[in-house]
């Protein structure tokens, strides 16, 4: 059988990173992709990372603005659903 451990199982100390981080990684990676000294091989390497890093900061921006908004939520207080009935009256 073969049985998989969860990411965060296995590597019980990694690290998380703002989604600001990922950025400045991100373009530190299309810096380094843009380097015609390099190989053309390791710049086309530094550009998918470039690319894997700004995806990851997207990711972190909305869980990030899913997270605030889900806080706006459970601090307003909630609606009464039976309001239309008490107006009719």
């Amino acid at each position: 059988m073969n049985h998989v451990e969860p990411l965060s199982q296995r590597h019980p100390a990694r690290m998380l990173l703002r989604p600001e981080q990922h950025s400045h990684i991100a373009a530190a990676y299309d810096k380094a992709a843009f380097d015609t000294s390099l190989p053309a091989q390791t710049r086309a390497a530094f550009a998918k990372k470039a690319d894997w890093f700004r995806l990851l900061a997207r990711v972190g921006e909305r869980r990030a603005a899913l997270k605030a908004s889900e806080a706006k939520q459970a601090q307003e207080p909630y609606p009464n659903p039976f309001g239309f009935i008490a107006a009719m009256h």
